[in-house]
């Protein structure tokens, strides 16, 4: 069974989810509706969403509550990756032309600026819990684009530490809210920091994986080294002893694009892959460690975060957090 298998059996409120998001989309006659039908034609695996309804059922939580807070978290990843592609410049996403190549930048800036709106609307659709809901919102995007600035600002290598720091920024706070906004309106008490951790684990992994598919194999262009991005990969290579080191950092700070392939070929081929490769399957140890600590209730939810970055992302794995 693949993790997308292990989060949809049983999942209530699947194809309910679906109908909410399609009634939620601007009306026909806004002129963001054929931008947005176009987006959710291939929605990706509503993984978030996913993890508030698995959630939001092991608690007993009310469908409709449930339903709310997945779409809430669910619209705000889209619209961080609707503005990652403008930033990026990306002309692809999830096999189709990205909303800025198809409608324009302007478009895309509005349509997910919509669904950040759209994400707090609907959290504060909770009678009780909408103050906390909406808060919870914000300090997931604040740290989101944190670490999204971060990815674009750097220049120069990252160390180690200072990856970790970016990744953990770009990917775990739009998957902790899923659960914590669950347990907020179900009123279950646990330890947050536990939780926390677990899903920065699994962040690290999720990009470990990411960005040692982008330089290997070699014989596919990596977007990473290209455009001086973060790379996990490109950290530990930078700090291995060997002689050609020195001469990779001084390329990496130039604007010399010319030498990508061969520099790429060399990184694959170091021992920086396998390092790479074992730092993943320690962070994963380390999420595998915190699933106790959980809620019994959701032991089985985390278990199978956990579980569905476990291999690299290929074939029916790819872009599973995506």
């Amino acid at each position: 069974m693949s993790p997308t298998d292990s989060f949809q059996k049983g999942l209530a409120g699947l194809s309910e989810f679906d109908s909410l998001m399609l009634d939620e989309i601007p009306h026909p006659t806004n002129g963001l509706h054929e931008a947005a039908r176009y987006h959710f034609q291939n929605p990706g695996k509503y993984f978030r969403a996913r993890l508030a309804l698995r959630s939001g059922q092991a608690l007993n939580l009310a469908l409709q509550d449930s339903l709310h807070w997945a779409a809430s978290c669910e619209l705000l990843h889209n619209a961080s990756l609707i503005h990652d592609d403008i930033s990026d410049a990306s002309t692809k996403r999830r096999g189709q032309a990205s909303i800025n190549e198809r409608f324009g930048q302007d478009t895309a800036l509005c349509l997910g600026d919509w669904m950040v709106a759209k994400a707090f609307e609907l959290a504060a659709r909770n009678i009780s819990h909408g103050g906390q809901l909406a808060a919870l919102l914000a300090r997931a995007m604040q740290d989101t684009c944190s670490g999204q600035t971060s990815d674009i600002n750097q220049r120069k290598i990252a160390e180690l530490q200072e990856w970790q720091q970016i990744a953990k920024n770009k990917t775990a706070p739009l998957l902790i809210a899923p659960l914590l906004g669950i347990a907020i309106c179900a009123n279950e008490k646990f330890a947050a920091d536990n939780l926390k951790q677990l899903v920065e684990y699994c962040g690290l992994a999720y990009q470990g994986h990411n960005d040692i598919d982008d330089i290997v194999p070699s014989s596919h262009f990596s977007s990473d080294l290209n455009g001086r991005k973060p790379n996990l990969v490109i950290s530990l290579y930078s700090n291995l002893e060997t002689t050609k080191v020195s001469a990779f950092q001084k390329w990496y700070g130039s604007e010399d694009i010319s030498s990508t392939k061969e520099w790429q070929k060399r990184i694959a081929s170091s021992d920086a892959i396998t390092q790479a490769n074992e730092l993943v399957d320690y962070w994963l140890s380390q999420a595998e460690r915190l699933v106790p600590l959980m809620p019994v209730q959701l032991q089985s939810v985390v278990g199978d975060l956990v579980t569905s970055v476990k291999r690299p992302i290929t074939d029916e794995f790819s872009g599973q957090l995506a």
